[in-house]
């Protein structure tokens, strides 16, 4: 019997690229979104750094001008926080978009794999149903052979 061959196997083949890409859109994705994440946390981590060196400088008693480039910088920076929120909440939006690209394509794929398994059951069924015919016949042939060389000897 000939070598089994999965009758979709090119099919599978790109919807496994296909599913290759969308993880690696996923990837692409999520690193924006930690870069973002990351940079939020810095900035917020500068606008606490620079309020207790305010803090400490009024304690101290420094200039008007001082205090008012604190603030400077401090509304500053949440502009700037303020602003990559609102790229974040578009790039979650878009990890989640792409999340479900990636289930969709995981989904096909699964499907092809699955009716690969069933196409191949079913060859492995044939294989042994012939092996099985093959083996009757040959012991038929046998039994035939044997007893002609019976009968003839008689």
């Amino acid at each position: 019997m000939k070598k089994f061959k999965f009758t979709l196997g090119r099919m599978l083949d790109y919807k496994d690229q296909l599913l290759t890409e969308e993880k690696n859109k996923l990837a692409v994705v999520r690193k924006r979104q930690s870069d973002l994440e990351q940079r939020i946390d810095s900035l917020e981590n500068e606008s606490c750094r620079i309020s207790e060196e305010m803090n400490r400088g009024q304690k101290k008693g420094i200039a008007v001008f001082q205090l008012v480039a604190f603030q400077a910088q401090r509304d500053n920076i949440r502009q700037q926080v303020g602003q990559l929120r609102q790229d974040l909440k578009l790039v979650l939006l878009e990890v989640q978009k792409q999340t479900s690209a990636v289930v969709l394509a995981t989904q096909e794929v699964s499907k092809l794999e699955k009716l690969q398994e069933k196409q191949l059951e079913a060859y492995r069924k044939g294989v042994a149903k012939a092996e099985e015919l093959f083996i009757e016949e040959f012991v038929s042939a046998k039994m035939i052979r044997e007893s002609e060389e019976y009968l003839e000897g008689a």
